[in-house]
């Protein structure tokens, strides 16, 4: 686990440039490991050990720790020590419920609001992830299918609404490339999502907003299977 953390710093994949001071430089880096799934759910943070892979004292790291507490991405645990957050199944349905609805009016608003060029777009990126669940491109598919939310939230015109999203969606992102190595779940996410871009592109808010809504709910048993079975 540890040396996952020490080759992320040593072949140069470092932060966004914006992030100068120290404590963000780290909070970005082992953010970014959770997200891809190098770090599970789970997994123990040793901060001695942290502050070794990155040429740091232990103080940055400390600092870093507690913004990613704050993000709900870790979890520190008082005389145990510090795990990426692994949420009951509980938290897990609530995220789910919550981004089910905000997903939900970002389609509604992405229906009334796109430009035909977004429409477009959004088509394109529909195919292409045809073609992946086609091939069974785990990896591809995953990358693809967030950029067609991606369009979808950027289509609703909504800074605020895309902020909640993208807060949850980092939350859940350890679990969701999972989700998509249980067998059938790439043509399902993908027959899941016509509906959404049929309505969207068809300008029809509510449909959009069902079809969306149906879509991230439909992926609770998902999620909360691998909650039950991962540990």
């Amino acid at each position: 686990m540890l040396a996952v953390i020490t080759q992320a710093a040593e072949s140069g994949d470092a932060a966004p440039a914006r992030a100068t001071n120290t404590p963000e430089r780290i909070r970005v880096l082992i953010e970014r490991e959770i997200e891809r799934g190098r770090l599970a759910p789970g997994a123990a943070l040793d901060e001695k050990a942290l502050a070794r892979s990155y040429a740091v004292s232990r103080t940055p790291v400390r600092e870093a720790l507690l913004m990613l507490a704050a993000q709900k991405l870790v979890s520190i645990v008082p005389r145990a020590g510090t795990f990426v957050h692994r949420p009951a199944a509980g938290e897990l349905i609530a995220l789910l419920e919550f981004l089910g609805e905000t997903e939900g009016v970002a389609a509604r608003l992405a229906a009334s609001r796109m430009a035909p060029e977004q429409r477009e777009r959004l088509r394109t990126l529909h195919e292409h992830c045809a073609q992946l669940s086609a091939n069974g491109d785990r990896v591809g598919y995953e990358a693809a299918n967030l950029q067609l939310h991606d369009a979808v939230h950027q289509g609703s015109g909504n800074a605020v609404i895309i902020e909640q999203i993208t807060g949850v969606r980092r939350r859940l992102a350890s679990f969701r490339r999972h989700v998509f190595d249980r067998p059938g779940r790439l043509q399902t996410s993908h027959a899941e999502h016509a509906p959404v871009v049929d309505a969207i592109c068809a300008g029809d808010p509510q449909a959009a907003a069902d079809a969306m809504r149906d879509h991230i709910i439909g992926k609770g048993k998902a999620y909360a299977d691998l909650v039950l079975t991962s540990g």
